[in-house]
């Protein structure tokens, strides 16, 4: 049987993985073909940075679909990979820090703290409480 201290933190792997893959399949597909969605007057502009750098973008994008993806891997399995969840626990606040500091610099995209610097504070704080603090022979039976 699965703990439910497990049990929780596969659900929020699952969660994340979903919002991941829907945000920055969205992303990088539009992003790519310069939809007018995400241009000047678009709907969806507020979700780019200035200067627009397309092929940063991208790679952002790339790397967090990616990342989305395996968040679907790790639940299946999460004590298998603790060191995926500590990376992108602080990869993440590395990153949120980042774009605190960005948007002090730049108050125009003040508004970011409640997007991308949310998405990646809140990743970062729901897996630090949500991974499993003892050792991992406690809750083996929680995998399989």
């Amino acid at each position: 049987m699965v703990q439910q201290p497990l049990r929780n933190l596969k659900l929020f792997l699952n969660c994340y993985g979903v919002i991941s893959v829907a945000l920055f399949g969205f992303l990088f597909f539009f992003t790519m073909f310069d939809a007018p969605i995400l241009q000047e007057g678009g709907a969806m502009r507020f979700m780019r940075w200035e200067p627009l750098a397309k092929h940063i973008e991208l790679m952002l994008e790339g790397v967090y679909l990616v990342w989305g993806v395996y968040f679907f891997v790790a639940a299946r399995k999460p004590l298998a990979y603790l060191s995926f969840i500590d990376f992108t626990i602080w990869a993440n606040v590395a990153h949120g820090l980042i774009m605190i500091v960005q948007t002090v610099i730049m108050p125009m995209f003040l508004y970011k703290i409640f997007t991308d610097v949310a998405y990646c504070l809140a990743l970062s704080v729901g897996l630090l409480v949500l991974r499993p603090r003892n050792g991992s022979h406690d809750i083996l039976e929680g995998q399989g």
